[in-house]
């Protein structure tokens, strides 16, 4: 994991450069323009929130840039990178690079009224499950959904239990077994016409990790939809000697329950509960979030703009100060969620 202040040679970390095939970089979105050919030609993927620079547009490699709002004054763009060169291309829309042990990919897939979520998703979620089959990176790792109106209800069924429809028919038909292959993943009310996302995919398989606090959400009862979410608390993946944790979206729930409704101070604490629970099952208790640093960068989705205050002074209370965080105003999957946590994270060796 690697933090950049301002450039590419600013790095803090505890640890040697190369050391996976798949790190976070969080850079200044202004500082892309400054990247030489040979930094561009180790970039995974760029995602940004807002407004990139034009340059980013002619990149070679995949960009993504999701129409959110950074709460916080420094305004940062996720950086994926790989310690070699990587090749890229583009398949049924998705565009991707690769370097022989990841895939990182992109996709937007356009808004259409008369296609319903559920079949825009399947739709989506094909096309990806296809291209990692026939490139050879067959184990999903992470996925990143941004999907409009995710809380708005049709005939019954909100926006995002129609995206789990979808993506649970995908999975179904690629023989998915659902306590061991999904991925870690989040799913988050954006402002786009349509549906954005980007994944990790790998030649080998990492671990499903689950919360014990938790219910899984794959195993939720049928008051949260027809189909429950596919997805994983989190996927713990070793490379080497390396542990790299990729956290889902973690929130306020307990059991299935959502906890301390309209109360984003409670939420907050409650979630962070929850990301230190996943950490102690990956990491056998020895991984603290006030110890990590820069070995953990996390990103907080907050649906009110006004919680942003609360939230960074709680986050800076409780993480060690190394260890950044991009704020972002976004909707949450339930209703009557206020915020939620997720992160890329180095755990120490075994």
């Amino acid at each position: 994991m690697r933090y950049f202040d301002a450039s590419l040679g600013a790095r803090k970390s505890r640890s040697s450069v190369f050391d996976a095939p798949v790190y976070l970089s969080l850079l200044p979105a202004e500082t892309l323009d400054g990247m030489t050919s040979t930094e561009q030609a180790t970039v995974l993927g760029v995602v940004g929130f807002g407004d990139l620079p034009e340059s980013a547009g002619d990149a070679p490699y995949p960009v993504l840039t999701l129409p959110m709002s950074h709460l916080d004054d420094q305004k940062l763009c996720e950086v994926w990178q790989s310690p070699w060169p990587v090749s890229h291309g583009e398949n049924q829309g998705i565009r991707y690079a690769c370097n022989g042990e990841v895939l990182f990919g992109v996709l937007y897939l356009r808004g259409n009224e008369r296609e319903a979520v559920e079949t825009g998703t399947y739709r989506a979620y094909r096309r990806i499950l296809d291209l990692i089959h026939v490139a050879g990176y067959k184990h999903l790792v992470r996925m990143w959904n941004y999907l409009p109106r995710i809380n708005d209800e049709y005939l019954g069924l909100e926006n995002y239990q129609r995206f789990c429809l979808g993506r649970h028919q995908a999975f179904a038909e690629a023989d998915y077994l659902f306590d061991r292959d999904l991925p870690a993943a989040s799913a988050i009310g954006a402002g786009t016409d349509g549906l954005l996302i980007y994944f990790i995919a790998a030649r080998v398989p990492g671990r499903q990790i689950e919360n014990p606090r938790q219910v899984s959400a794959y195993r939720y009862p049928l008051r949260y939809g027809p189909r429950s979410p596919s997805f994983s608390r989190a996927t713990l993946m070793e490379f080497g000697g390396v542990r790299q944790l990729y956290l889902s979206g973690t929130a306020s729930i307990v059991g299935h329950e959502t906890l301390h409704p309209e109360d984003a101070a409670g939420q907050l604490v409650e979630t962070l509960i929850n990301v230190q629970t996943v950490l102690d099952e990956a990491s056998h208790a020895r991984a603290r979030l006030d110890e990590l640093g820069p070995d953990c960068t996390l990103k907080i989705y907050l649906r009110h703009r006004k919680h942003f205050s609360l939230a960074k002074k709680t986050l800076a209370e409780t993480l060690h100060p190394l260890s950044p965080v991009i704020f972002l105003q976004g909707d949450i999957c339930r209703r009557d969620l206020l915020l939620e946590i997720e992160g890329v994270i180095r755990l120490p060796c075994s």
